[in-house]
């Protein structure tokens, strides 16, 4: 599992601390020592491969389960050898968006929603060929695809805009922010959580001196809840920019009873 964790850092589940209330599939993961990968030609061909496949599944399904007009009753089933090789180049593709987009986007939502607007993107372009043969049935649904695809797009498009700017000032708040020590000063009220919830960090200020509180939100499992006094490290800037992180040269103790926070156990900040 370490070799996995050293090739896939996103498989380490660990607290993460937001300061602009993001949660769930939109919390930021940027695991140490990572950099912001740019958008190349073959993440774009994982997409574009992506898209293709879908089309080719969902074109030979089509056809086997409608039968074209002429075909023999059990010829039109051949199709399926279309679609089961594309199935398989389908799955390939999708594994490389998944593995490559957290490199490059370091949110799940926004990856997740790219995901889902090439598979409603291939499923529109699969359902509208055998509408160009002549088959009326695929209109209305290829119409429905095509909007979601393009709905799907749009959000896509702006999450990963926005999780690539927050990716960039979490680099640029490692590399040249201000660095506090500080701990957690009190656990999440019970009530409130919802995959998380709100803690109080103190730390003094390395510059005046001065003793600050601040109150971030944690992401994480109800069984992994850093108890008070967890240190942590807080990095400032001129213009006022927060950036909360577990120290890593101290250990991190949970809190033992989770049975408080249970009642919500799908942790929010997974990395």
């Amino acid at each position: 599992m370490a070799q996995l964790d050293e090739e896939w850092p996103w498989l380490e589940d660990r607290p993460v601390f937001t300061t602009g209330g993001e949660r769930g599939g939109n919390v930021t993961v940027v695991p140490v020592g990572a950099v912001l990968k740019p958008f190349t030609w073959r993440f774009w061909l994982y997409v574009v491969g992506f898209v293709v496949s879908v089309t080719l599944v969902v074109v030979g399904t089509w056809l086997a389960i409608s039968r074209p007009h002429g075909a023999s009753p059990g010829g039109s089933w051949w199709w399926l050898a279309l679609a089961l090789p594309a199935t398989g180049c389908a799955l390939i593709w999708f594994a490389g968006i998944y593995v490559e987009g957290m490199h490059r986007i370091m949110r799940e939502r926004p990856r997740n929603l790219l995901l889902l607007a090439g598979l409603l993107g291939g499923s529109a372009l699969g359902v509208a060929v055998p509408t160009a043969l002549g088959s009326a049935e695929g209109v209305v649904p290829a119409a429905l695809l095509s909007a979601s695809c393009a709905v799907a797009g749009l959000f896509a498009a702006r999450g990963v805009r926005r999780a690539r700017k927050d990716v960039a000032r979490i680099l640029r708040l490692r590399a040249a922010g201000t660095a506090h020590a500080g701990a957690i000063a009190a656990l999440p009220d019970p009530k409130a959580w919802s995959k998380g919830g709100d803690v109080p960090i103190r730390y003094r200020d390395s510059s005046t001196g001065a003793e600050r509180t601040v109150t971030v939100r944690v992401n994480t499992w109800a069984h992994e809840i850093p108890v008070p006094g967890t240190r942590v490290i807080v990095r400032t800037d001129e213009d006022g920019d927060l950036l909360v992180e577990l120290d890593p040269d101290h250990p991190v103790e949970f809190f033992s009873d989770s049975r408080r926070y249970e009642r919500d156990t799908s942790g929010g900040g997974s990395m």
